[in-house]
């Protein structure tokens, strides 16, 4: 029966999903329910309905099953102020309390940048902002705003240090235009998408003597599964786009830059030197590391690899005279619900977000644990401002029930295997996907989906055409 287990891949997309808590008797109400919703908000379905629960459960016929059931809906959709949910980690912050007009702003993230880079804090993300009153309300000068910024402690005596082809330096790179293909994974992903991007060049007869790679989160605070990255050719030219290829105009900027020779594995190590180096010579680090391979594994051996490692960077310059309202805090921000709005684009919609942001929290009779915030996504320096990205958010209550969720989900590795007979019996399918992966050296990650084939249940003893569906990694 070990035979009938499938190895897949599921790939990147969007959901709308809802907990519950009850029996599958109820999963045509909550169909009915997302159904609803969908047609409401102008989404269009995009696969076949799904539930996920903990099949190591006893009894998953019972009425007292935690599970969330959900459906694919179509990522094309323009829904740049569409609401999303999602739940946000505990981590650690630096946090400081400014009283003061928002045009001072920037200069609160400068003071938390030297604060880190003093303390041996390493950012983890971009700046987030949380307005604690409103300037509707209040003059400019008693606008009171909490900044924060995630970060990790950063310990440079595990730093082992490797010989560089040639010395750290600052250098300008002129405006040029790449083709890039963006991706979620694992470090075996960024190798697959690097090898499609040059067969795809190869097949438009388009000559590469370089491949660029960067992450689009810093990758010392995910899961491996959970990078987020893009690999990206120069080109000259015109360029069709195609399915996830993307032509982007990098305009230009200025970056750290050195050239190593050696197994990729010592990278990291190669830009903690230069964090150092930007540390020593009052630089501010506005983007993650980008990595350009100059030769290839199939042309030379580990040893002989070229990379050229960039970190953009601007000076370090701000107001130091600026007043804060007490001393920054380092803290921990407990694990919560978030609701938000994506933009790009420059600050004039800020209020137009924050009141469709509003609105909808007030339709949904939604409680909420907190203030608003504007949290930046990428650093706002980096990028002309019709191009800065950030979102409007706000936290809400711990406890919240019956709220239909827009999820974003990585491409990633399954264990698939269908199932034929009463969900009564699932568990015993479930055994067999987990002897597999005992078997051939998979770890099983999260919870498995169910997707109904054929028709939503309403008798726990119907014949059902199920697939479980369950994540892994490969370890041996």
């Amino acid at each position: 029966m070990n035979k009938e287990v499938q190895v897949g891949i599921m790939e990147a997309g969007r959901a709308v999903t809802i907990k519950h808590s009850g029996s599958f008797e109820e999963l045509n109400l909550i169909y009915k329910k997302l159904n609803k919703w969908i047609k409401n908000n102008n989404f269009k379905s995009a696969g076949d309905y799904y539930s996920r629960f903990d099949l190591k459960h006893e009894d998953v016929s019972s009425n007292n099953i935690f599970f969330d059931s959900g459906i694919r809906i179509t990522s094309e959709i323009k829904d740049k102020n569409f609401v999303r949910i999602i739940q946000v980690p505990e981590c650690e912050v630096i946090s400081a309390l400014y009283k003061g007009p928002y045009f001072n702003l920037p200069s609160i993230h400068g003071i938390l940048a030297d604060y880190a880079r003093k303390n041996d804090l390493v950012p983890m993300d971009f700046p987030t902002e949380i307005y604690l009153n409103d300037p509707l309300e209040v003059k400019s000068n008693e606008l009171l705003t909490e900044v924060q910024l995630t970060v990790l402690d950063y310990k440079p005596q595990n730093i082992q240090y490797v010989p560089l082809v040639n010395k750290i330096e600052r250098k300008t790179i002129k405006k040029q235009k790449m083709l890039t293909m963006e991706n979620y994974g694992s470090i075996e992903d960024v190798f697959k998408v690097r090898v499609d991007l040059l067969k795809w060049a190869e097949k438009h007869d388009i000559k590469v003597n370089t491949v660029h790679f960067k992450y689009n989160i810093n990758p010392e605070g995910v899961y491996p599964e959970g990078m987020v990255f893009k690999a990206s050719i120069p080109i000259d030219g015109d360029i069709k786009e195609e399915n996830k290829l993307k032509v982007v105009e990098i305009p230009e900027h200025e970056v750290l830059s050195t050239v190593y020779k050696g197994h990729y594995v010592n990278i990291p190590n190669v830009t903690r030197m230069m964090v150092d180096y930007a540390f020593e010579n009052d630089l501010e680090l506005i983007d993650f590391p980008e990595e350009i391979y100059l030769n290839s594994i199939f042309d030379v051996s580990c040893d002989d690899l070229l990379t050229e490692i960039r970190m953009d960077v601007i000076d370090f310059n701000y107001d130091k005279n600026i007043k804060l309202e007490k001393g920054i805090e380092r803290k921990i921000v407990k694990k919560h619900e978030l609701a938000f709005i994506r933009q790009i684009g420059s600050f004039e919609k800020i209020n137009e977000i924050k009141t469709d942001l509003f609105n909808w929290v007030e339709k949904n009779n939604i409680k909420t644990s907190g203030y608003h915030h504007l949290r930046f996504i990428n650093h706002p320096h980096s990028l002309s401002p019709e191009n800065i990205s950030y979102e409007i958010g706000i936290p809400l209550d711990s406890v919240v029930e019956n709220i239909i969720k827009v999820l974003d989900f990585p491409r990633h590795k399954v264990l698939s295997l269908a199932h034929k007979g009463p969900i009564s019996t699932l568990k015993s399918t479930y055994d067999v996907i987990k002897s597999y992966a005992e078997e051939n050296g998979f770890q099983l990650l999260g919870l498995p989906v169910t997707g109904f084939i054929d028709k939503i249940p309403e008798n726990h003893e119907e014949e059902l055409s199920i697939i479980i569906q369950h994540p892994v990694r490969k370890i041996v």
